[in-house]
């Protein structure tokens, strides 16, 4: 199994300078490769193809002599790290935009890496970095294949590497047979079909006075000036704040949804479209449902779960759990689903969730003994048209 484990690095002053070096020469190289590709096709109308630049690149490194420092293989990566950015355009993607030395900064290597058996050191041009994760991931390095890493540089000036390694993951957690279906939500973060309700943090909403108070301290700076580049760094500080709060909590649930149930149901959400409800978009963006559901995927390959994804167009908030009757209407602010056919109060969430569990257990030709170990399927269509409605499910 493929696995990627982020550590943290404690580089000294020339360690530092020598990520750095790297840093600058990949954004030198990158920007300059799309500025180039940019010009020859807007006045020759010319295509370079990868190949064609990655064989330039010794005649730049003869013209920037700075850039014999860093190694050829990353600003080969660079290249094919564009030529990716190109490909994603003609899929319909964005246009690939210059890099901002300011923002995020990372290369790749595949080459001339290893773990010291001894010491929680990383050595990367002969050079022992001194890195912190937990003992487990040690474990995992010191004894695994590592296949390449990524190093990166957050906004604040803290230094990282993310490890791809091929390693075997022991299963930890108790072989449950128990099954759950979870609805997703603003209000409460989570409810499950079992009645559990997990509250919403609301992580942005409590830092927000704060935030707002360092914005405007900011846009009354100069600039480019000392103290504007201070203010920049506090705010990305409570900004990374903010998200390793959101990143504890995920983790934190998700590891109790994998432990205590073998298969778990959950909705197919589009939230690139929910989020142009303006009224909602700030608390769905904080709540973070891609996210989530991203570390139940992974987690679920790990350990040996099924993870269970509905289709989209499951009318699982107005279908009534108990006789299966379906709301033509149901708003937003109705909490308590009240049933028209067999007068069934029950709450909202509750109620989807049951549903979730109900239609995801009762998908045609899927039995729980013949799917893949923590593969999600993946539903495309409504397939509510061929789920004959048991209550008892």
């Amino acid at each position: 199994m493929i696995k990627a484990v982020k550590i943290r690095l404690y580089p000294t002053f020339k360690q530092k300078e020598l990520l750095n070096s790297h840093f600058n020469g990949c954004r030198f190289i990158y920007n300059n490769a799309l500025n180039y590709k940019m010009m020859l096709y807007k006045e020759y109308n010319i295509k370079k193809s990868k190949i064609d630049i990655i064989n330039e690149l010794p005649e730049v490194k003869e013209e920037f002599s700075w850039l014999k420092n860093v190694k050829a293989e990353v600003l080969q990566n660079v290249i094919d790290v564009l030529d990716k950015a190109f490909q994603n355009f003609f899929s319909g993607n964005g246009y690939p935009k210059f890099k901002n030395k300011r923002a995020k900064q990372s290369f790749t290597s595949t080459q001339n890496f290893k773990v010291l058996d001894n010491t929680n050191k990383l050595v990367f041009l002969k050079n022992k970095i001194k890195f912190k994760c937990s003992e487990r991931d040690v474990v995992l390095l010191r004894n695994t294949k590592i296949k390449k890493i990524t190093y990166s540089k957050d906004k604040i000036g803290n230094y990282f590497a993310s490890v791809l390694i091929e390693a075997n993951i022991e299963n930890t957690y108790n072989q449950s047979t128990n099954e759950v279906g979870i609805d997703l939500g603003i209000k409460s973060f989570l409810t499950t079909s079992e009645g559990e309700k997990i509250d919403n943090p609301k992580f942005l909403k409590t830092s927000e006075i704060k935030l707002k108070k360092v914005q405007r301290n900011l846009s009354r700076k100069v600039k480019g000036s000392k103290n504007f580049n201070k203010c920049r760094v506090k705010l990305a500080k409570l900004h990374n704040k903010i998200q390793n709060q959101r990143e504890y909590f995920l983790h934190k649930v998700s590891n109790k949804l994998i432990s205590e149930n073998h298969t778990i149901f959950c909705e197919t959400l589009k939230v690139k479209n929910m989020l142009k409800n303006h009224k909602l978009a700030k608390s769905i963006s904080d709540v973070s449902w891609s996210k989530f559901i991203t570390i139940l995927e992974y987690k679920s390959g790990w350990y040996g779960r099924n993870l269970i994804k509905i289709g989209i167009f499951e009318p699982s908030s107005k279908t009534c759990n108990n006789c299966g009757h379906k709301k033509e209407e149901l708003l937003l602010s109705e909490r308590i689903f009240k049933c028209e056919k067999c007068s069934h109060n029950e709450d909202r969430d509750v109620n989807a969730a049951k549903n979730i569990k109900r239609i995801g257990r009762n998908y045609p030709k899927f039995k729980l003994v013949e799917w893949n170990v923590g593969l999600a399927m993946k539903q495309e269509e409504n397939l509510s048209d061929f789920i004959e409605f048991d209550k008892n499910s």
